[in-house]
């Protein structure tokens, strides 16, 4: 007879969250421009949300249970505006994630208190973390830092400090990395190749 196998610790459960396609596809964008895949970029997403008090005092009108959590006591409201359903239809696409079982059990904590189901809290967690200034510009400058050499990174931050200067305008990392990808078009190159590319042929030749 067989052995039962003791479940592993570390193992990872699927949430499929359902988005609208055009979040779909800009979800996708940003895991291109970056290297990661969509289930680790979704992952990193609904953690930060997670950790954000921000982002959750933001949701926390819509609680329509009370939930502890991280140690602060958000009410719920009978009353409260329910975040609703996952959408369907053909505009709706289900993507896919892993999450171990510690924030999955943060992410049912707040299913609970929205009254949804945790896909449909990752879907609403997601959209927020993409639509975070905070997060973009530190997943793409923490990016850009694992992948870049140091001196790359030296000469894209006097980059943005010359358009910052030169137009008044402030430039994100994400907006930086973005405008990269597109100039450089080769898509055999690494991150790495195509941030030197940009450095060397597209900046310092203008």
């Amino acid at each position: 007879m067989g052995e039962n196998r003791a479940t592993r610790i570390d193992k990872k459960r699927d949430v499929k969250p359902t988005v609208h396609t055009d979040f779909k596809n800009a979800v996708y964008r940003l895991a291109d421009i970056s290297d990661i895949s969509v289930m680790d970029l979704i992952e990193e997403m609904t953690i930060h949300a997670l950790r954000s008090k921000r982002i959750l005092e933001d949701l926390s009108p819509h609680f329509v249970r009370s939930v502890r959590f991280k140690n602060i006591l958000y009410p719920g409201h009978g009353n409260a505006e329910h975040v609703g359903h996952s959408s369907t239809g053909v505009n709706y696409v289900r993507m896919k994630t892993r999450l171990t079982a510690d924030t999955f059990e943060d992410l049912n904590d707040i299913a609970i208190a929205l009254d949804i189901r945790p896909a449909r809290a990752c879907a609403v967690l997601i959209h927020e973390s993409f639509h975070s200034q905070y997060f973009m510009d530190n997943f793409i400058k923490r990016h850009l830092q694992a992948n870049i050499t140091d001196r790359q990174l030296l000469e894209l931050k006097k980059i943005m400090e010359y358009i910052e200067r030169d137009v008044n305008y402030n430039v994100s990392w994400a907006t930086l990395l973005s405008y990269i990808v597109q100039e450089v078009k080769e898509p055999a190159k690494s991150l790495k190749e195509k941030v030197n590319t940009f450095v060397i042929r597209h900046w310092k030749d203008r």
